[in-house]
């Protein structure tokens, strides 16, 4: 495939600390991987919320793991190129129409097809640091029963901590204070200040997917790792030699699809509840509810079904402190929720409804599942603002 690439260059700024590990689970650099990792993910969000991507349409489709993935038949690209050339727009539209590869196995790449979209370099400008530039605790916790948090400034501290429980062995004394704390890591070092990626992307998509792409990130996304302690929020300051209108795009346009980035499409916006709400009325509406009153459930089948495939998006009000105050308050928000999904002894089936709240919420127990309800904050007017993003309805993908 002839490639009409082009280089753009973007500059980040952190608003909460990035962090993409490697191997090892050290971040030491910007991996650009992981910022093309996370791009994927997000778009194929994009794609499925609004609709452009349906896992119904398409069984062959890698959709059971969460990605809208499936090899390009290489035999039958060579075959359509041979006859009709290396115009990039027969190209690109090719395995969309003649083979039903998901829109993202197209931007993004897969078996037989490279991506459209690629990163070239990743550049240190002013203030690119790695460290503990925020002065971040090791770990915090949070009591499962009154929601009081502690502070460990050591990884000997934290230890300190679980060793009060006197068992056996320092994992028998972590298996017992997680009954009664849930913990939350802040990995250190990590990065924060500011640093330019310089993209290459095929010119054919950089008006209809890149630049919007780009805009959604700006506004909800998350990148590198850790989103589970709201890190990963960049800001875009600048494209070098574009203005912002020319950029901040508010819909994806593909093959005659669009996803329109407003209250009424795909993503639906919330300010009416603040910390002190209750968190069964946060999961009404996560979760798209008339009625969710947690302990009181019984049956809750057919209210997972009805999750609507829309990006959730909370504003909490009089939420304005630093990160380290805000992502305390929403992690103490979150155990709040999570704890209201804790089955008891008259649900219909505990287990079902375990795996329910495992997979809203994450769990490192068995098989590690992400966060659906992701600690959200972003910047307005020079100041720090919190909230939450649901991705909720993703649980449902592939049946």
């Amino acid at each position: 495939m002839k490639s009409g690439k082009k280089e753009i260059t973007a500059t980040f700024k952190t608003i909460t600390p990035l962090w993409t590990g490697d191997a090892w689970g050290e971040c030491k650099e910007i991996r650009p991987s992981s910022l093309i990792g996370s791009l994927r993910f997000w778009f194929e969000i994009v794609c499925y919320f609004s609709g452009i991507c349906k896992d119904e349409e398409d069984k062959d489709s890698n959709i059971t793991s969460g990605r809208f993935e499936k090899e390009v038949d290489r035999k039958s690209l060579k075959e359509f190129i041979q006859k009709n050339g290396n115009d990039i727009n027969g190209i690109i539209k090719h395995p969309i129409d003649n083979q039903n590869i998901p829109i993202p196995s197209v931007i993004f790449g897969t078996t037989n097809w490279r991506s459209l979209i690629e990163i070239k370099k990743v550049e240190p400008v002013e203030d690119y640091c790695f460290g503990n530039k925020l002065n971040l605790p090791y770990a915090i916790s949070i009591r499962k029963d009154n929601y009081d948090i502690e502070e460990y400034k050591s990884e000997q501290e934290w230890k300190n901590k679980i060793n009060t429980y006197n068992g056996n062995s320092f994992k028998e004394n972590l298996k017992n204070a997680k009954k009664e704390y849930s913990f939350f890591f802040y990995p250190n070092p990590y990065f924060f200040g500011r640093f330019q990626v310089i993209f290459k992307v095929e010119e054919k998509i950089l008006e209809a997917n890149f630049y919007p792409l780009l805009n959604y990130m700006d506004k909800y996304g998350f990148w590198g790792g850790k989103w589970n302690i709201g890190y990963g929020r960049l800001k875009i300051e600048e494209i070098q030699g574009i203005k912002d209108d020319e950029w901040r795009k508010e819909e994806i346009l593909f093959n005659n699809k669009t996803a329109k980035f407003n209250n009424f499409n795909f993503i639906d916006i919330n300010a009416s509840l603040n910390l002190k709400s209750k968190p069964f009325e946060f999961l009404k509406y996560f979760l798209g509810q008339d009625s969710f009153y947690c302990n009181n459930e019984r049956d809750f089948k057919n209210k997972r079904s009805s999750i609507p495939k829309k990006l959730k998006v909370l504003k909490i009000n009089n939420l304005n402190e630093n990160y380290i105050t805000l992502i305390k308050k929403l992690l103490k928000k979150k155990a709040e929720m999570r704890n209201c999904l804790r089955s008891n002894n008259q649900v219909h089936d505990k287990k079902q409804w375990d795996e329910f709240r495992h997979k809203l919420f994450g769990t490192t127990t068995g098989e590690t599942e992400g966060t659906k309800i992701i600690p959200w904050i972003y910047e307005k007017d020079g100041q720090l603002k919190g909230g939450f993003v649901s991705i909720a309805g993703i649980i449902n993908i592939g049946g």
